[in-house]
């Protein structure tokens, strides 16, 4: 009989909220900060901003941003906005209203620390038309006014689980999730390594475990290291798909589609589990 497979982090398991960090490009220097400021307030933070960078540097095409971030707010449980609405955050919080997500505003702390929450009346504009806001909060329709209101689909949530050794590849492996129209929640990204450790350790892998409970299917990439064994071990309990992949050697990089028993692992050690990977 198979010895049990164990980790650390497989006790760090606690459902909380998901929460679409929602915010302007003008603040995109406070995304490290408000991504603290949500794991700070218990609840799981997907901030487009650091999952995708900025458009994922351009390396897809824009619209596929636009369908994964419409495809996060859809999939989270509420939507919190940081500082002024833009243009764009506004489109959020009308997607968020459509799903029936409660939202929540904040604006950073004048002495510049941290966040308070505010009301509506609180609100400030980013050369946005005061009837436009006003619309939104009265529920009137906006669909033939912005052209992002135009993606009414929705694409998967996939978690990708690869090594740390592999870190170097988050911008890669992001790329190939949106190409194949699924849209990565890349710990890597959302959590920018750990957020340069602004964060216990602990509560950063419980926000992660949540990502892979909401996530549809774990992808991983490359070798299998300890902590993306426990990964997959999260997933299938949960009786939910892993897929697999080998990391091409050459440049550009690729990705090419296997099965677990042909994957290699990081550590010898880890031989001996596996049966989890059938």
């Amino acid at each position: 009989m198979p010895r049990e497979y164990t980790h650390g982090s497989l006790n760090l398991v606690q459902k909380n909220s998901v929460i679409f960090a929602a915010f302007s490009k003008r603040n995109f220097y406070l995304r490290s900060a408000i991504s603290q400021f949500v794991l700070g307030k218990g609840q799981t933070p997907i901030s487009p901003f650091m999952n995708f960078d900025y458009n994922l540097a351009g390396l897809v095409d824009k619209d596929l941003v636009r369908v994964a971030n419409n495809t996060m707010i859809a999939r989270a449980d509420e939507i919190w906005i940081f500082g002024e609405i833009s243009d764009g955050v506004l489109m959020e919080i009308y997607i968020a209203h459509l799903h029936n997500k409660p939202v929540h505003y904040f604006m950073p702390n004048l002495d510049g620390s941290a966040f308070r929450e505010i009301s509506t009346n609180e609100v400030q504009l980013e050369d946005v038309s005061p009837w436009m806001w006003e619309w939104v909060q009265a529920g009137k329709s906006l669909e033939r006014w912005h052209p992002r209101l135009r993606f009414k689909k929705t694409y998967p949530l996939i978690y990708p689980a690869y090594s740390k050794r592999n870190f170097f590849l988050q911008m890669h492996i992001s790329q190939f999730c949106l190409n194949s129209r699924v849209v990565p929640l890349n710990p890597f990204m959302l959590f920018r390594y750990f957020l340069g450790d602004a964060v216990q350790r602990e509560t950063v892998y419980r926000g992660n475990n949540n990502i892979v409970r909401i996530c549809d299917e774990v992808w991983v990439f490359g070798e299998i290291s300890n902590g993306v064994l426990a990964e997959i071990k999260m997933k299938r309990e949960q009786g939910h798909r892993v897929r697999y992949f080998k990391i091409t050697s050459g440049y550009p990089v690729q990705f090419r589609k296997t099965v677990g028993k042909a994957m290699p692992f990081e550590e010898q050690e880890l031989e001996e589990y596996r049966y989890l990977l059938t």
